[in-house]
């Protein structure tokens, strides 16, 4: 009930503490309303074409590299609790895990660890072993903008293969307070969030002060059968596995002006909880059950950073300086007790998971024109420190004692790496309408890690990465792209751990089962991308046509391979393969209609991802989880007179087939199922400083079918399963006020 809920609570504590609700008014705002004025005075809430877009616009078309740039406007267009919701929407975006669920992202296709995200422009720990930060771990109330790179410049770090999302948090002191608070429910669960931000401007002190509570939930339910060669059923498992969350962010931000120079400092941390019980009941063919499993996982995680930045002005140049400490940890407590078919416990266990990622880095560059040329160099120096630690422990019944297991091949080691980087780079004006920015960003990354047993190896590795970018203004709305970079995409973690398990069962150390290990002397896979493109911007900033062409070379693929080492067989990665990814990215924003009192606005994107692996054990085979398209397609309209607004988006996916080796090293063959997913929403600004907003995701209940055949390493099957997972449409209602 609404009554009992503390997010219903505060949301009527918010509405509360806000200027009381006036009469509708026209929407033309005063003059200089978009300027920060004293503290205390109203401000007008944006419109759904607002400035905000409008600067967006502009910057991306400004821009000397290929980006697409999501304004504060389009974040909270439909009310997004975390930045995978608003990552969903742009072009070639798709995503691991349940229907419905924005979580691990795949830019273009590619899988984990190949896109780099970065917070204020400097990268963040991931806590993951394949180096990438879950995008459901960041609420989106916070954020001022997002940056889509599609390939970098020699300022950037060289890590994203995919692409480099840059999300850059509220950093603009606008004498603006905001409250917001939303309520709704995930199916049967709970979900909404509360902000507060304000921020103020005194003399030579910029203040901007955030803090968010963020509730979110996924009620999926899972139906999965097994197989055999036949293609008969013999075993169903029916499995209700509903995740509830919690994320707190407090994102502070203190810049000092001392003439033309700025000192900023801006930490954030973020502080999260998940909540997640999956009930699992094992039937055989004939309806019986076998075995029931109930887990039971809670963790927490923690992600961090304080750094400070100085940037200066000499002469007719610049300067910067910056230095910072971050931390991302995750602890993960798991409990599961087994049942047999008479209700009889046959199994206890517990789970503990620590992981812990401390990053460092300082810093310093300088810009300073000559001629028609803006040179720039840097240096930079980044520390990293990763521990995993895991323990397993079982009993065979109720009343005996939990034993612990013997640790696994990758459930206790440590990294540590150092990176360090120098840059050049040139942007130079060719003429009026052409300029070309090419640089090179030299990388050399160190590394030391240590198995459980105390045995550690060494590895480095020395890249040098030039980049050229071209920009001709055709007109002035016109604008044609290329360009080429060298990026790098760096080992899992796990895989660059050198412990090696001696494999037992039948036939162990040979071919057929191999010991296993790990490979401290991985090389990083490094990509060429090319990227050729045409952005027709509509007058005034009000819209845009953008049409991308890319293409990925990798060498250096990381696949698994059981080789001789002396006597015995043993799996290690190694990098032995090749991989090419291309495809076509389009995007739109057009205002229909502008005049009189209705406005209209069509958005949306299509991809067209392709992608195939060769490797010298494995052969050809294609991209694992990558649909061929993804379509995304909007409509905004809004009501001048009466300051009401609604639209929608609909994203589609089709069905597609994937023939490839899973991380295991395992031949499958999976199909999934075309895939739509329906968002709307509707507005209402009552008041120069108050609005509400009901919004609906997933309304049409996105279902995802799978079927994946997996085969021996002779070719033979081996195993086939079915596997259905339902979620639930998410509904909610926020209330926002700006004075």
């Amino acid at each position: 009930m609404l009554r009992k809920s503390p997010l219903a609570l505060a949301f009527a504590v918010a509405w509360g503490t806000c200027p009381l609700i006036a009469p509708a008014q026209p929407t033309t705002a005063p003059a200089g309303a978009d300027r920060p004025g004293p503290p205390g005075a109203a401000v007008v809430l944006p419109d759904i074409v607002a400035t905000g877009q409008h600067e967006a616009q502009a910057e991306r078309k400004n821009a000397q590299l290929q980006k697409i740039v999501v304004s504060e406007d389009e974040v909270e267009r439909f009310g997004d609790a975390t930045v995978g919701d608003v990552l969903r929407r742009l072009p070639g975006m798709t995503f691991t895990g349940p229907p419905g669920v924005a979580k691990d992202v795949r830019m273009r296709g590619f899988d984990k660890g190949y896109t780099q995200f970065l917070i204020n422009g400097e990268p963040v720990p991931g806590t993951t072993q394949e180096r990438q930060m879950q995008v459901d771990r960041l609420p989106a109330d916070m954020i001022e903008r997002i940056e889509i790179i599609r390939n970098p410049t020699a300022e950037y770090d060289a890590s994203g293969i995919g692409g480099t999302i840059n999300i850059v948090l509220k950093s603009r002191a606008d004498n603006t307070t905001r409250l917001r608070a939303a309520y709704g429910r995930n199916g049967r669960l709970d979900v909404g969030d509360v902000l507060g931000q304000w921020s103020r401007r005194y003399d030579n002190l910029d203040v901007v002060l955030g803090l968010s509570y963020t509730v979110g939930a996924e009620d999926i339910v899972e139906d999965k059968d097994t197989l055999n060669a036949a293609g008969a059923v013999t075993q169903r498992e029916h499995k209700p596995k509903p995740v509830k969350k919690t994320e707190a962010l407090l994102t502070p931000r203190l810049t000092w002006a001392f003439g033309q120079d700025r000192l900023t400092i801006d930490p954030f941390l973020s502080l999260g909880t998940e909540d997640k019980r999956e009930t699992s009941e094992l039937r055989n063919a004939a309806g019986a059950v076998t075995k029931a499993t109930v887990n039971s996982e809670d963790k927490t995680d923690q992600l961090g950073r304080l750094s400070a930045r100085y940037d200066g002005k000499v002469g007719p140049g610049s300067w910067y300086a910056k230095l910072a400490t971050q931390r991302g940890k995750s602890d993960k407590d798991k409990t599961t007790r087994e049942t047999n078919a008479a209700g009889a416990l046959t199994k206890r266990g517990l789970e503990l998971e620590k992981l812990q990622e401390d990053q460092s880095y300082a810093g310093a560059g300088m810009a300073w024109p000559v001629g028609a040329h803006l040179l720039k160099a840097g240096v930079e120096r980044r520390v990293t420190d990763y521990e995993k630690r895991k323990s397993v422990s079982e009993a065979a019944n109720a009343t005996a004692p939990l034993t612990p297991k013997a640790p696994g091949a990758n459930d206790i080691y440590a990294i540590d790496e150092t990176k360090s980087v120098v840059y050049l780079q040139d942007e130079w004006r060719v003429a009026a309408a052409h300029g070309l920015t090419f640089g090179v960003r030299y990388e050399r990354t160190e590394r030391d890690a240590t198995d459980r047993t105390g045995n550690a190896s060494s590895g480095s590795h020395t890249s040098a990465n030039p980049s050229a970018h071209y920009r001709w203004a055709a007109t002035d709305n016109t604008i044609l792209r290329a360009s080429v970079a060298r990026t790098l995409k760096l080992p899992k973690f796990d895989d660059v751990n050198p412990l090696v398990t001696r494999a037992g069962g039948t036939n162990p150390g040979t071919i057929l089962n191999p010991d296993k290990g790990g490979n401290a002397q991985l090389k990083p896979e490094r990509a060429t991308g090319i990227e050729i493109g045409v952005e027709q911007f509509l007058p005034g900033n009000r819209g845009v046509f953008g049409l991308n062409l890319y293409h990925r070379d990798v060498r250096d693929f990381i696949q698994k391979a059981a080789l001789a080492e002396g006597p015995r067989f043993v799996e290690r990665p190694y990098n032995v393969g090749k991989a090419r990814f291309w495809g076509a990215e389009l995007d739109w924003r057009v205002p229909l209609l502008q005049k009189g009192p209705h406005q209209l606005s069509l958005t949306g994107s299509h991809a067209e991802l392709r992608g195939r692996i060769s490797t010298a054990f494995a052969g050809g085979q294609d991209v694992k989880d990558m649909p061929p398209r993804v379509t995304n397609l909007g409509l905004d309209w809004q009501h001048l007179p009466s300051r009401w607004s609604a639209g929608f988006l609909v994203s589609h996916s089709p069905a597609f087939v994937a023939d490839s080796v899973n991380p295991e090293g395992v031949r499958e063959v999976k199909s999934r199922n075309a895939s739509t997913l329906l968002d709307l929403y509707i507005r209402r600004v009552f008041s120069p400083t108050a609005e509400l907003r009901l919004v609906a995701k997933n309304v049409l209940s996105a279902k995802k079918e799978e079927a994946v055949t997996k085969y021996t390493a002779a070719g033979a099957f081996n195993a086939a399963e079915a596997k259905v997972e339902r979620s639930k449409p998410v509904v909610f209602l926020t209330f926002e006020s700006r004075f």
